[in-house]
C-alpha cells in the first residue's frame, strides 16, 4: 500500500491535466431497473466521455511515465528537487469505496471455494463494478452503495492490496478475527462473520467440531471478509502511521463497526499474547497462512525453526526478475543502461545481494532476521531485479526482445540444463568415433515439458552466445508439451527474442520416432540420423509450492494430497516390457501423456461424442495417479530419448517437497544406474564461485540447520557436489526450484559406429 501510495500523486497530476469534463448526463425517466435499450443514435459527446472515462485507466501510467522520464532529464537523481518534482500531494483515498469494494470481491473468493482471487479483483477494479445478487447493492438504488464511483488508480491499488494480501493471508487474518470474536468481552460483539470464520479454519483442520451441513450464509461471509481485512489493515498502521496520514487512517477506520475493531486491534496489536495450536504444524499454519498438509511437510522434512523461515518467505512479495536475452544484446549493463533511459531501475544478482543484506539488518534491529544468505549469481548471471512491479511488456527494450520476464529460479534451471551439454561430449566431439550421420557441431535440445516455454527461451539465449563466441557450431531445440495450447506463443516470442530459426515445436510423432529408436528399433524406411537428443530437458508437472507467492490462491487451490506417493506404485512402469516407454499420444502403457484436442469445443455430448474427463495430458486418462507416480513415468519417457555416449538429462520442478524431488531422483539412480552416471554441480553452485569465502553468508544470519547448505551445493546429507539441488525463497531469494542431472553411458552391446 506504501508503494501505490507513492506512485499515486504523479498519475493522478497527469489524470488532471487530460481530463476532459464531461457533459450533463442524461436521466431516465424509467422506473425499472433493467438496462434501456438505444433505439436512436447515442450522443456523441456522452460517447466521447464515456470512452476517455474508460480509457483513463490506459492512459495514466503513460503520462505518469512521461512526466517521470522528463523530471529526470531535468534532475540529477540526488537532487531534492527531483523529489519536489515528481511527488505532488497525493489525492486523498476514499475508503468508503475502497472498504466496499474490497469486501464485497473479498467475500465472494471465501463462499466459493476454488475461485481465484486474482480475476475476482480484476472485476472489483473496473470503474462500472457492480456485484450481482449481493446484499449490500441494491440495483434500484445504485447510488446507496459507497462502491458505484468509478476508482482512481491510488484506490484501485488499495483495492487490489486489501484483496490479494488478504486472500495470501487467509488462514492467518482468519485465526485472529475469530479470536478476538470469541473472546469472552467480545461475545456480543456483532457482524463478526463467526460462522464463516469457523469454516475457513475448518478448511484447513484448524477447527475441530466442523458441521458441513450448516453452511455460512452470503452475509456471514461478507462480516467475516470485513473482519480479516480490518485484521490485515490494522497489521499495516505500522508503516502507515505518519502525521500526514493520520486523518487518512482515521476515514479508513470509520468503515469498520468501532466494537469490532477495538476487539481486532486488541489482538493483532499484541503479537505475542496470542495463543496459537499446541500442534507445530497447526500452529505454522495459522501463524504463516500455509495449508496445513503443506506446513506438515515442511516441518517433517526441515524442522519447525527452517520451516517457518520457508513458511515467512512464501508470503514475502516475490521480486520481478528479468532474463537479458543474448541473442540480442550480450551486455547486461547495457540492457540496465536502457531500462534506466526508459524509467525504469533494476539492480544485478550481486547489488541485490547487498540490498538483501542491508534490509537483513534492519530487520535484526526489529527484532526479526532476513533469512535469505545467497543469491544465485552463478545460476542465474543475466538476472536483473526490477525495483517496482511495473509492467515490462509496454516497454521498446522488451518490445525489440532484450529481455524477458523470468524468475531467477528459472533461469538456473536453464543455465545448468545448458551447462549439462557443456560438460558432456557434445556430438560433435564424438562424430569421428561413432560414424553417425549427425550433423558437425549440431547441439540437439528437447524441451520435453515445455509449457510456455519460458525456459526454451533461456536455453536458446545462452546457446546463441555460445554459437556466436564458437563454443559451438549451431543448435536447435526442440520444444514439445502434451497440451499445444501452452505453446502457441512460443513462435511469436521466439521471433521477438531473435532465435525463431533454432527453435520449433515438435509432434507426438517425433518423440515416438526417436523413444523406437532408444528401444532398439529400427524406423523402417527412414535410415538416417540418430533423433535422440544431446540434452533433455524433463521440467515435469508438480504442485507448484515453491511458486506459490506468484499467484495468491494457488496456496488453497493444491490438494493435499496431491504429492502422496504409494509404496508399489510404479508397478505397472516395473512391468513394462519395454527399457523406455514408447507410450507417446494415447495415454496407454504407462498411463501418460494423452494428447489434447486443441480445437474441441470441450462439450462433447452436445455433438453426440462421448464425454471425457477434463485433463492436461500428463495423467492420460488417468484420474488415479500421484504426482510422483506421473514425475517418475515422465523421466523414465525422457530418459530413452537422450543419446548414449554423453548425452545429458536434467530433471526439475517448481516444488518444495521432497517426494516430488529427492525422491524422485533416488528412484532414477536406483532404477537407470547402468545406463546413466550423476553429474554433479559445482560446489558453489548456484552462488557465485566467491561466495563461500567473500562472507556471502553472515555468520550471524544463518542457522545451524543452514550449515551443509553452505559447505557444498547439496541438499542432503551435506554431500558437496552433488547431482541434484533444491533453490528454496528463504536461502536464495527466487522462487523454489529442484533440478537434478545426469549423463549417459555408451549403450550397451550397440557398435558405436553404427547408423540408424
Amino acid at each position: 500500500a506504501r508503494i501505490m501510495a507513492a506512485s499515486a500523486p504523479v498519475l493522478a497530476t497527469a489524470a488532471t491535466a487530460a481530463r476532459v469534463p464531461r457533459p450533463p448526463r442524461r436521466v431516465s425517466r424509467r422506473r425499472d431497473s433493467r438496462p434501456v435499450r438505444a433505439t436512436t443514435e447515442p450522443n456523441q459527446a456522452d460517447v466521447e466521455a464515456t470512452r476517455r472515462e474508460l480509457e483513463r485507466p490506459r492512459l495514466e501510467p503513460k503520462l505518469a511515465r512521461a512526466s517521470e522520464v522528463a523530471t529526470r532529464r531535468a534532475f540529477s537523481d540526488d537532487s531534492p528537487a527531483l523529489a519536489a518534482k515528481v511527488d505532488p500531494p497525493a489525492e486523498p483515498v476514499r475508503w468508503p469505496l475502497v472498504h466496499a469494494r474490497s469486501v464485497e470481491a473479498f467475500a465472494r473468493v471465501l463462499a466459493n471455494p476454488g475461485t481465484d482471487a486474482q480475476k475476482v479483483m480484476r472485476q472489483a477494479l473496473r470503474a462500472q463494478y457492480r456485484p450481482r445478487g449481493s446484499l449490500v447493492y441494491d440495483e434500484n438504488d445504485p447510488a446507496r452503495w459507497p462502491g458505484s464511483d468509478a476508482p482512481t488508480n491510488a484506490e484501485r491499488g488499495a483495492i487490489a492490496d486489501a484483496v490479494l494480501a488478504s486472500e495470501v493471508n487467509r488462514l492467518r487474518l482468519a485465526y485472529l478475527a475469530h479470536r478476538a470474536a470469541m473472546a469472552p468481552e467480545n461475545i456480543t460483539v456483532p457482524r463478526f462473520g463467526r460462522a464463516a470464520l469457523w469454516a475457513v479454519l475448518c478448511d484447513q483442520e484448524i477447527a475441530d467440531a466442523c458441521d458441513d451441513d450448516l453452511p455460512p450464509d452470503e452475509l456471514s461471509y461478507l462480516d467475516a471478509a470485513d473482519a480479516m481485512i480490518a485484521a490485515h489493515w490494522t497489521a499495516l498502521d505500522g508503516d502507515n502511521a505518519g502525521d500526514g496520514n493520520r486523518t487518512q487512517l482515521a476515514a479508513r477506520d470509520a468503515c469498520f463497526d468501532a466494537a469490532k475493531l477495538r476487539a481486532i486491534r486488541a489482538v493483532v496489536a499484541d503479537p505475542d499474547s496470542i495463543e496459537w495450536p499446541a500442534d507445530p504444524a497447526t500452529a505454522l499454519a495459522a501463524r504463516r497462512s500455509v495449508p496445513t498438509w503443506l506446513a506438515a511437510k515442511l516441518v517433517d522434512q526441515h524442522g519447525a525453526d527452517v520451516a517457518d523461515r520457508v513458511a515467512s518467505a512464501l508470503l514475502r512479495k516475490a521480486p520481478m526478475f528479468g532474463r537479458l536475452n543474448r541473442a540480442k544484446q550480450r551486455s547486461l549493463r547495457r540492457l540496465r543502461e536502457r531500462l534506466r533511459e526508459e524509467g525504469v531501475e533494476s539492480r544485478d544478482m550481486a547489488e541485490w545481494r547487498f540490498d538483501l543484506e542491508a534490509e537483513a539488518e534492519a530487520d535484526a534491529r526489529g527484532g526479526a532476521r532476513e533469512s535469505v544468505i545467497r543469491t544465485p549469481a552463478a545460476g542465474a548471471p543475466d538476472a536483473v531485479v526490477f525495483l517496482k512491479n511495473r509492467s515490462p511488456f509496454r516497454l521498446d527494450s522488451w518490445r525489440e526482445g532484450w529481455f524477458e520476464i523470468q524468475d531467477a529460479g528459472s533461469q538456473a534451471v536453464a543455465r545448468a540444463a545448458v551447462d549439462a551439454v557443456g560438460e558432456s561430449n557434445v556430438s560433435s566431439r564424438r562424430d569421428d568415433e561413432t560414424g553417425t550421420r549427425r550433423e558437425r557441431g549440431r547441439v540437439r535440445v528437447l524441451d520435453m515439458c515445455a509449457g510456455n516455454g519460458g525456459k526454451t527461451l533461456a536455453m536458446a539465449s545462452e546457446l546463441s552466445y555460445r554459437a556466436d563466441v564458437g563454443i559451438i557450431d549451431k543448435y536447435v531445440i526442440d520444444a514439445f508439451d502434451v497440451d499445444a495450447r501452452r505453446l502457441r506463443h512460443l513462435e511469436s516470442n521466439a521471433e521477438r527474442a531473435g532465435v525463431s530459426g533454432n527453435v520449433r515445436v515438435v509432434s507426438f510423432e517425433k518423440m515416438r520416432d526417436a523413444a523406437r529408436v532408444g528401444n532398439g528399433e529400427r524406423l523402417d524406411g527412414r535410415a538416417g540420423a540418430d533423433p535422440r537428443y544431446d540434452l533433455v530437458l524433463c521440467d515435469a508437472p508438480c504442485s507448484s509450492t515453491g511458486a506459490m507467492r506468484r499467484t495468491p490462491s494457488m496456496r488453497w487451490l493444491i490438494a493435499g494430497d496431491v504429492a502422496e506417493w504409494t509404496e508399489g506404485a510404479d508397478d505397472a512402469a516395473a512391468a513394462d516390457p519395454l527399457r523406455y516407454s514408447t507410450a507417446w499420444g494415447d495415454g496407454d502403457g504407462d498411463g501418460v501423456f494423452a494428447e489434447v484436442d486443441v480445437d474441441a469445443s470441450g462439450d462433447a455430448s452436445a455433438r453426440g461424442a462421448p464425454s471425457r474427463p477434463p485433463t492436461d495430458g500428463s495423467r492420460g486418462t488417468r484420474r488415479d495417479l500421484s504426482l510422483p507416480e506421473i514425475q517418475r513415468r515422465i523421466l523414465a519417457k525422457a530418459a530413452g530419448l537422450v543419446r548414449p555416449n554423453g548425452g545429458a538429462l536434467v530433471y526439475a520442478t517448481c516444488s518444495l517437497l521432497v517426494e516430488e524431488n529427492e525422491s524422485v531422483r533416488s528412484w532414477f539412480d536406483e532404477r537407470f544406474g547402468d545406463d546413466f552416471v550423476p553429474m554433479p554441480f559445482e560446489a558453489h553452485w548456484p552462488s557465485a564461485p566467491d561466495a563461500l569465502t567473500t562472507g556471502d553468508a553472515d555468520e550471524d544470519i544463518v542457522a545451524e540447520d543452514d550449515v551443509a547448505e553452505l559447505d557444498g551445493n547439496a541438499m542432503d546429507d551435506g554431500a558437496v557436489r552433488s547431482h541434484g539441488f533444491a533453490l528454496r525463497p528463504d536461502l536464495h531469494g527466487c522462487d523454489g526450484f529442484y533440478v537434478a542431472r545426469w549423463v549417459r553411458k555408451p549403450e550397451p552391446g550397440r557398435d558405436p559406429r553404427s547408423t540408424y
